[in-house]
């Protein structure tokens, strides 16, 4: 059978009073003036006459009423102002958007895959996961799907998943539990711990955040992540704790479906704070204050010929062995 592939692109417009102008070829040139520092150069990279070249800039130019390049005896063609934040900006945003792309990209594909050869994929609906997330990039036979740990559990209570992934805090906290246990069965399934890490506030470290209270004294803007998300649970119950009200953190409506979305947004200072893990924070060269250490579980029923395969991969990067409810409850109150 051909190989099949699905691809998903950005595609970047700017709209003026509701008229929609298409950036992506302005976006490549102004690139190419940044790097050449010539416009005929720039032009002839891009496989454009110089005279195709100078009228789109104009064109957009004339739109947005300021210049976005410089022309200077004997100093070539340089961005002005406008023309590099356009570039800063998109560079930013298409560094986080495209991971997220080839993410969803990789996953379409491999559905349709399987679709076309007759047979299904391990259905996993699951909690940010940098363990699950590796292995999915690897293994086109399974089909992860990321949520709040309380959409996934709920999922895999309908029958909509063969497994899911969920965290849960250190030291039970009994709503948090109440949530969960719902959805599961103390007869049936069956728990392997993938991880224990740490959450905590994400700031940039020019801007280090050291508490809940900071953010409301100094109007920083937070970025939350969604209802019934693990992450959302911890936040609502720091707050609390805290005194804090939902409505006093600006930006607390501004929900966010992974911890590196959260990330990508403060380190491109669409944000100043918000929840995550340690791994993301470090990658992306964040502040980390820890706030909380938290148990990832998966949870499963039948041992199918998949699943064993994904707790084989798994065992072989030192998880721990397969565990009954009642293992899964000493677990956490031994961490305790």
């Amino acid at each position: 059978m051909s190989e099949i592939k699905l691809r998903y692109a950005l595609k970047t417009s700017l709209m003026i009073d509701h008229q929609c102008y298409e950036l992506d070829a302005v976006l490549h040139l102004l690139n190419a003036v940044q790097k050449q520092g010539n416009l005929r150069a720039a032009a002839n990279s891009c496989g454009y006459s110089y005279r195709k070249a100078w009228n789109r800039l104009k064109e957009l130019e004339s739109q947005l009423g300021l210049a976005l390049v410089e022309m200077q005896r004997g100093r070539g063609t340089q961005l002005s102002t406008l023309g590099q934040q356009l570039v800063k900006i998109n560079q930013d945003n298409e560094q986080r958007f495209n991971e997220q792309l080839g993410i969803a990209a990789n996953q379409a594909t491999t559905s349709l895959q399987w679709i076309l050869s007759g047979t299904r994929p391990l259905r996993i609906v699951a909690s940010d996961s940098e363990i699950l997330d590796k292995l999915r990039q690897q293994d086109h036979s399974l089909e992860l799907h990321f949520d709040g740990s309380g959409q996934a559990l709920a999922a895999y209570f309908h029958d909509q998943c063969d497994a899911a992934g969920f965290h849960i805090a250190a030291g039970i906290n009994q709503k948090q539990f109440e949530i969960y246990n719902q959805y599961l069965n103390r007869n049936s399934d069956r728990f392997v711990l993938l991880e224990q890490r740490r959450q905590g506030l994400m700031s940039r470290p020019e801007r280090p955040v050291d508490s809940f209270q900071q953010i409301v004294d100094q109007n920083l803007i937070f970025v939350n992540r969604q209802c019934d998300s693990g992450t959302r649970l911890l936040l609502d119950r720091l707050l609390k704790q805290h005194g804090i009200k939902p409505e006093q953190l600006k930006g607390y409506y501004h929900e966010e479906h992974t911890h590196l979305a959260v990330a990508s947004l403060i380190a491109s200072s669409q944000a100043d704070a918000g929840l995550g893990v340690q791994s993301v924070a470090s990658r992306l060269k964040l502040y980390f204050l820890p706030v909380v250490s938290e148990y990832y579980f998966l949870v499963f029923k039948a041992i199918t010929k998949q699943l064993q395969q994904l707790l084989d991969r798994l065992n072989q990067q030192h998880v721990r062995e397969m565990m009954s409810y009642s293992e899964f409850l000493k677990t956490l109150d031994y961490r305790n």
